[in-house]
């Protein structure tokens, strides 16, 4: 298992302060590159996760977050003179009050949340002990700190640094890469990932030299994209689903109610078992408690 470092994208990678959707505004941050070769010479594999809220309000959609990480990719390979040096790119396009009735949700990829870190770790066998989280926002480094992961947050301004204490604070990425690579000397070199079978869309991006070979390897690479989040959210609702059944709800706490009842009645039968008429009244109750306690455990099934 290896080590990785979890990127933020808009204003930790590129310039963005609203909503991008179009490649061709892609403007990748002074230093960047050549930080991210520094910490992928170093042993640490590069792994993108970004909140894309943009797609939930259906300012752009996924194909265009795609072409967006795609443009990331090349031009990052493009300025450190290297090929697919962030391995991959995860997003997470859901918001709990999306425009969009398919976007909205409380997803867990979505950061604050550590869902993003946790999938990539499965999918990439990564150590997130010996991972680093590099964000400007409270969520990135609250995302890398529930993940078990170091933090390093860029930001300039000190009183957002003293709320959320990360390993490290800086005001650029630069410096961010000079600390880790400092407090980090026992990285393993790493290994080649290119060309593997699962490469990301940034190696992919990195590769395609021709503009019909990127828009194929493009579209293949999203759906592989939608695929794997496709699986993971049919796995996080089977996980939810398994919750809720565990949960005590008030269809199972009405149930508990009503057979403690039917044996207390069911007991008090069993005293006037001496008396015919008496005892079949008893016993009668106590039937009707059962089926009711069964009707509870019956609508608890079906909610």
């Amino acid at each position: 298992m290896e080590p990785a470092i979890f990127l933020d994208r808009d204003n930790t990678l590129i310039e963005n302060d609203g909503d991008l959707g179009d490649p061709d505004a892609v403007r990748v941050l002074v230093g960047v590159a050549s930080g991210l070769q520094a910490l992928h010479d170093a042993g640490y594999r590069l792994v993108v996760v970004t909140n894309q809220a943009g797609v939930a309000r259906g300012v752009f959609t996924e194909a265009q977050v795609d072409a967006v990480n795609q443009r990331i990719a090349a031009v990052v390979d493009e300025q450190s003179e290297r090929s697919g040096l962030i391995e991959r790119f995860y997003y997470c396009p859901y918001h709990p009050e999306a425009s969009l009735d398919e976007y909205r949700r409380d997803h867990p990829w979505r950061k604050p949340s550590p869902g993003m870190l946790l999938q990539a770790a499965r999918d990439l066998r990564l150590d997130l002990g010996r991972s680093w989280m590099i964000g400007d926002q409270p969520r990135d480094v609250e995302a890398g700190r529930a993940a078990g992961c170091r933090t390093a947050l860029v930001n300039a301004d000190a009183s957002v640094a003293a709320a959320l204490r990360p390993t490290c604070a800086v005001a650029t990425f630069a410096e961010a890469v000079q600390i880790i690579l400092k407090q980090s000397p026992n990285v393993r070199p790493p290994l080649t990932h290119n060309g593997s079978g699962v490469a990301g869309p940034s190696a992919a991006a990195g590769r395609a030299d021709e503009p019909a070979a990127r828009e194929a390897t493009g579209r293949a690479d999203s759906e592989i994209v939608s695929l794997r989040r496709t699986l993971h959210d049919l796995a996080d609702e089977v996980r939810s689903e398994r919750l809720r059944r565990a949960e005590f709800t008030a269809w199972k706490m009405g149930a508990v109610f009503c057979q403690l009842l039917t044996l207390l009645v069911a007991l008090l039968g069993l005293l006037q078992i001496g008396q015919t008429d008496i005892f079949i009244k008893w016993m009668l109750g106590a039937a009707l408690g059962q089926l009711l306690t069964i009707t509870l455990l019956l609508a608890d099934l079906r909610g």
